[in-house]
């Protein structure tokens, strides 16, 4: 039995056991590396291309939705329900005095379009006023019918660089639609109670936007999505295989409003990539300044998986030494290497044959079994020259049944690796940030594109599609 087999030993024992679990100034964003290439049919081999470019960059943005009654509670404590003002803090208005004013009001009613943010209401007041000369008098009291009122305020929102919301260009009105003539000689207290009112609308307006950046302030969902995607996650059970997202930038969309609800984006710019071996290091990066950029509608995320040689070069030396320790040809390391569009592996053996032997292959992804595959792996001419001299034991049974054994029939089953990026991606994309703000996702494709070598790993590209979105109510 010839040894073309023994490259397949060292990428899959990569393998095993994989498979487990002031407004912002936009800045430019980085430029997404576009791909043309068509993705290949389900059907079609995917040949090794001979090297491969750096990981490119991911565009993955995460729509997010907020929901305006969620600032209900926050604008209900600056206007509430119902009031009144005590005589103590009535102020002299005109020639008259207000001694009690006592108002109700129906429930906010907030709004968005564009960057336009709206709220209105409809107020129903009593008020009793002091009138020189003719003791206290009243609008609204007894067997009158309450007076009535609309007030509106209306802001343009944008995102400071804090990560909040700020209001800007903000204009007020309050309409009394009944007029205030009082009990008492008849005086029209009309304009003085409206002059109180557009006081105390001013005074919501001043609060509002003093509480509004506090209300919507977007860091912490940014700080939550931009570090989970700085921590490599293991891919497999045995914590050999990591998934490494490494972000680049952060932008947010400008705030559009539909009716009851803001809607903006968070887009990470990252290069995700797949690397077997040790942990990576975390990434020690803090989340930036906010700054402006647009969105696409949905995910897409060029994901590469690497199988380093220096790896693949351990492990397979590790298995080989041990299985040929007993014969009279010795395995005593492996050196993978890529070589133009095909792989070279070099084996140094002693014993009855001492130096180097060499194998020859070219790399092809079988999209039917979802697996890398060396088919054609073979000796090249010297080496098979040196082993027709040599009694060849390194090809005896009992190494032939373990090479069969670790390779699975001589093939490399990448395709767990693959469904364990998507899982980590939908695990990132589907979670509860915090009470009441919810991060959902889904992946709606998932392909292979090439495989093929860099100088120092075997590289197989995918492309993940998808949409993220948050709601926040």
């Amino acid at each position: 039995m010839k040894l073309s087999c023994v490259l397949v030993i060292a990428l899959a024992s990569t393998c095993s056991g994989c498979g487990g679990s002031a407004p912002a100034t936009p800045a430019p964003a980085p430029t997404p590396v576009a791909s043309n290439t068509p993705l290949p049919s389900a059907g079609t081999p995917v040949i090794a291309k001979p090297t491969q470019p750096p990981a490119e960059l991911a565009v993955i943005p995460v729509q997010v939705t907020y929901v305006l009654r969620a600032l209900t509670p926050v604008l209900d404590s600056l206007f509430p329900v119902r009031d009144s003002l005590a005589e103590s803090t009535c102020r002299s208005v005109a020639r008259l005095v207000c001694h009690q004013y006592v108002y109700q009001r129906d429930p906010l009613v907030v709004s968005a379009t564009g960057a336009r943010f709206s709220i209105t209401t409809t107020m129903r007041y009593r008020a009793r006023v002091g009138v020189p000369g003719a003791g206290v008098a009243s609008c609204g009291y007894g067997a009158e019918t309450p007076r009535r009122a609309t007030l509106s305020l209306a802001t343009d929102l944008y995102w400071r660089r804090d990560w909040k919301i700020g209001s800007r260009e903000t204009a007020l009105a309050a309409t009394l639609l009944d007029q205030c003539r009082v009990t008492a000689m008849n005086v029209d207290a009309t304009r003085p109670l409206q002059s109180m009112i557009d006081g105390q609308l001013k005074d919501f307006s001043a609060q509002v936007d003093t509480a509004l950046p506090n209300a919507a302030d977007l860091r912490p969902l940014a700080d939550s999505i931009w570090r989970s995607f700085l921590e490599p996650t293991a891919l497999d059970t045995l914590n050999s295989l990591w998934l490494v997202l490494d972000p680049e930038a952060i932008r947010v969309v400008p705030l559009a409003g539909v009716g009851p609800s803001f809607r903006t984006a968070i887009v990470v710019y990252a290069r995700p990539r797949v690397i077997a071996g040790a942990k990576p290091p975390a990434i020690s990066r803090p989340l930036p300044v906010l700054s402006l950029g647009t969105s696409p509608g949905g995910f897409v995320v060029p994901v590469s998986v690497e199988l380093p040689f220096e790896e693949v070069n351990r492990r397979a030396t590790a298995l080989l030494v041990a299985e040929t320790a007993n014969t009279s040809e010795r395995v005593d390391s492996v050196h993978v290497q890529a070589n133009g569009d095909s792989v070279r592996v070099v084996l140094d053996v002693s014993g009855s044959l001492r130096g180097r032997l060499t194998l020859m292959s070219r790399l092809r992804w079988d999209p039917a079994a979802r697996e890398l595959r060396l088919d054609d792996l073979d000796w090249n001419l010297e080496s098979r020259g040196a082993m027709s001299r040599m009694k060849a034991t390194l090809a005896a049974p009992l190494i032939g049944r373990a090479i069969r054994r670790a390779t699975m029939g001589g093939r490399v089953p990448i395709g767990a690796q693959l469904d364990s990026v998507r899982t980590q991606m939908l695990q990132l994309l589907n979670r509860t940030v915090s009470p009441g703000v919810v991060i959902g996702g889904s992946i709606t494709s998932f392909q292979v594109e090439s495989v093929g070598t860099t100088q120092s790993a075997f590289v197989v590209r995918a492309r993940l599609l998808g949409q993220a979105n948050v709601w926040i109510q």
